[in-house]
């Protein structure tokens, strides 16, 4: 598919996208149906001392019920559990659990498979170049 005529935005979310479809299709062989590529957004804002839901809201851009839902189901699945915060004994974080944490072993081999695979597609100069590009866009966009 050819980039031109397309916007930025376009590319980097239809990348985001086929990547997250890859590493999806991964962990569910390895670890079954029961996660979604909408859990990942616990997963990847959760503090490994433990976050609270809204914090968790906050970072993934979604509602304080939305993240409780994925959260919730996360913990049915027996990947994170809440435990009172030592900070603010009315408020709960979210931990992950033994099994949140092999799942997140999980997903970090697959996401490496992913980006070996980009490598050699891309050529190991191209994938480091792109890193620092995809570095180079994040600052430029925060600073704007």
């Amino acid at each position: 598919m050819s980039a031109e005529g397309q916007t930025l935005l376009r590319l980097l979310v239809q990348s985001a996208t086929a990547f997250e479809r890859r590493l999806n299709d991964g962990l569910r062989a390895e670890l079954g149906d029961e996660l979604r590529p909408a859990h990942y957004a616990v997963f990847r804002y959760l503090d490994p001392a433990g976050s609270r839901v809204s914090e968790l809201a906050e970072a993934a851009g979604m509602t304080q019920q939305a993240m409780g839902e994925l959260v919730t189901h996360l913990e049915r699945c027996g990947y994170v559990e809440r435990r009172p915060d030592p900070a603010d004994g009315r408020a709960r974080q979210v931990v992950a659990t033994p099994a949140g944490r092999a799942a997140l072993r999980v997903a970090a081999d697959r996401i490496r498979a992913i980006e070996q695979a980009l490598g050699d597609h891309l050529g190991a100069d191209e994938l480091c170049q792109l890193r620092k590009l995809l570095v180079r866009l994040d600052e430029g966009l925060r600073e704007s």
